[in-house]
């Protein structure tokens, strides 16, 4: 995740390699839901899918090591994080590839921090930071899409996987939940406080 300091003056930034890859990747969003849904090409699908996975990694990896975290990308990247997984469940719940359970439990996880991040930057002028217990429910949910759909696949010995994903999911679920009570604890509360 970027990291940077507001005076330096390559915050202010717009067109670096990470937005960039955080854009792309979104971009590639139209077409894993058309491999998956539209050809039923699982394979094709969550290979698309597990390749956005990997550069919210590139990206952050690029802004650290080559000074181009941004302002813009702070805020961009974790969006973008969201939109992929909001996008995926969304599409998987529709597809009846997930329990209504887990996708009820993620969209009201992502809606709340939503919901915190805007309350936060519009309200108190303060832009919720990302926390390593976040990025580490995050990495496992975006590690748990590929297997989920790649499990939904009409080869039978892929079945275990898609158990293995769904455990996974629900792992990075109640992990990303604990986060929010930290986001809530440590940022909001003393906030509210004053």
């Amino acid at each position: 995740m970027e990291e940077a300091s507001k005076s330096d003056p390559c915050a202010r930034r717009v067109l670096t390699v990470p937005n960039v890859i955080t854009v792309a990747r979104l971009l590639l969003l139209p077409v894993v839901v058309y491999e998956l849904v539209g050809r039923r090409n699982f394979i094709v699908g969550t290979a698309i899918l597990a390749f956005i996975g990997t550069t919210d990694f590139l990206d952050g990896y690029v802004a650290r090591h080559f000074n181009q975290v941004s302002e813009l990308g702070k805020i961009i990247d974790p969006s973008a994080d969201r939109i992929v997984i909001v996008s995926m469940i969304v599409m998987a719940l529709f597809m009846g590839w997930v329990p209504y359970a887990l996708a009820i439990l993620i969209l009201f996880r992502e809606t709340f921090i939503t919901l915190l991040s805007i309350y936060l930057l519009k309200v108190k002028n303060h832009r919720l930071e990302v926390i390593w217990l976040g990025k580490f429910g995050t990495l496992m949910l975006l590690v748990s899409l590929p297997l989920l759909l790649i499990g939904e696949s009409q080869r039978p010995n892929l079945h275990v996987i898609h158990e293995f994903g769904l455990t996974l999911s629900y792992l990075g679920i109640l992990t990303l939940y604990g986060a929010a009570v930290q986001y809530v604890r440590s940022t909001l509360l003393p906030l509210i406080r004053g």
